[in-house]
């Protein structure tokens, strides 16, 4: 056997280079800035598929990402006639909580309270992606229904349903979140005329419908689909998710300090007959309040609002059909009579605003963030309502007008809409088919 004569000193052994040591570097942080790279892709497109986890709060703190991302469930047309629909054959189950201050926009400035009013929420869209729960289309329907939100359920049971129910006749709802007058008269002329409709009921939200006219003729002009125009120069971060969450989720991990006391805007206490109603509001529903007759009557908004009436009203006519302008009151305007205590109206008053014309005495609604007294927006709140019963008397347009029947039940019973959603809860639901059934009844 040969032993290696060679002295353990003098045996070479391997050195651990510079290079070695810089590949280790890469080793290290190239796999996780990968790794970080495929976390945020995950994140895009997991929640992209998955929308129902975004936290509220993170919907509700952009625009884009609440009506892109959190809602992706439309279809767009273009150039814009109806502006939008929902995809067709569309399916949404799940508890959902109208008591959720988020959902009016106004989460922060509204004390915590532990109220929850969650029920089990069912939509479903027809084969044409209209908020019907009979998929296929007949050939003829005796009512159609012309709307915004108002035409989604809001509630376990649905007011046309139960409207369809109290006639015997077949209805078809036509509507989408925020359409606006016009959305809806394209939507009769492309779905609803060839129906030969017996009754064509055109729900009018004062809440915003005069507002959202001018967000379609926007659109419209711009010859871009509804999305398009709306994601003209927004830049990325606006279009991405994940800064958002990761904001959402830093501010729940460290909160900022609260430099002063919270001050906390909502609920409002509403006095009823049968006690007192808590109710959250929407500032945005607001607005219109705050405009003057004059204001509104000189308005292109107006303008473009009694011109798409009349032609309806003219092509529903011209069928043998009858056309129903239904007037639906917002929460605010509601229950506004019924909020005494100072401090709630005060905070009420903050959020109106001062409504002018963009050239002078005529031209498009503008409005700037200085509040009303409580004399003017007390004059002013009824002053759209007032507007459209006279518009209507002065066409021989029907009418009916949900706003005195609303103010009244709502002070014999309570509560006709939900706690922080501006919708009707059931209770508001039941009330709004049972009238317009005693109009058809009556008239």
């Amino acid at each position: 056997m040969n032993l290696s004569t060679t002295p353990p000193e003098q045996i070479q052994q391997p050195q651990k280079t510079k290079n070695h040591r810089r590949f280790r570097w890469y080793d290290f942080f190239i796999p996780l800035i990968l790794t970080i790279l495929a976390l945020f892709v995950s994140i895009e497109v997991g929640l992209r598929i998955f929308y129902r986890l975004i936290p509220i709060q993170v919907c509700a703190a952009d625009d884009i990402i609440g009506n892109y991302i959190c809602q992706p469930y439309f279809v767009y047309d273009k150039p814009v006639r109806i502006g939008y629909r929902y995809q067709p054959g569309f399916k949404l189950e799940g508890m959902w909580d109208p008591a959720n201050p988020y959902l009016a926009a106004a989460g922060d400035e509204t004390r915590p309270t532990g109220r929850s009013d969650a029920f089990w929420y069912s939509f479903q869209t027809d084969e044409m992606g209209f908020p019907n729960y009979e998929y296929e289309w007949r050939d003829q329907y005796d009512i159609v229904v012309l709307g915004d939100s108002f035409t989604l359920p809001t509630a376990p049971r649905r007011w046309i349903e139960t409207l369809g129910e109290k006639t015997g006749k077949t209805t078809l709802a036509l509507g989408a979140s925020s359409w606006s007058t016009l959305n809806e008269e394209e939507a009769l002329k492309l779905y609803g005329l060839d129906k030969n409709p017996e009754w064509v009921l055109l729900m009018f939200f004062e809440g915003n419908d005069i507002i959202n006219v001018a967000q379609y003729l926007e659109r419209r002009d711009s010859g871009l689909s509804w999305k398009e125009y709306d994601m003209q120069n927004v830049p990325l971060s606006r279009r991405l998710l994940t800064p958002h969450l990761a904001r959402f989720f830093w501010e729940k991990l460290f909160p900022p300090p609260q430099v002063e006391p919270q001050k906390y805007r909502y609920p409002v206490t509403v006095s009823t007959e049968v006690g007192e109603v808590q109710t959250v509001l929407k500032d945005i529903h607001l607005l219109p309040l705050s405009a003057d007759y004059d204001t509104l009557a000189r308005s292109d908004e107006f303008a473009a609002v009694k011109a798409s009436i009349l032609r309806m009203n003219e092509m529903v006519r011209a069928q043998n059909g009858r056309f129903l302008l239904v007037y639906i009151p917002s929460k605010e305007h509601v229950y506004w009579s019924r909020i005494w205590d100072p401090v709630d109206v005060n905070n009420i008053l903050e959020r109106t605003v001062t409504v002018t014309l963009s050239d002078g005495d005529h031209g498009s609604l503008q409005w700037e963030p200085k509040y009303l007294s409580y004399e003017t927006f007390n004059a002013n709140h009824n002053a759209l309502e007032r507007l459209m019963n006279d518009f209507s008397a002065e066409n021989n347009i029907e009418f009916l007008n949900l706003t005195p029947v609303f103010w009244q039940e709502t002070i014999r019973q309570g509560e006709l809409y939900h706690y922080a959603d501006p919708h009707w809860n059931q209770a508001g639901n039941d009330l709004a088919a049972e009238a317009i059934y005693e109009y058809m009844q009556n008239h």
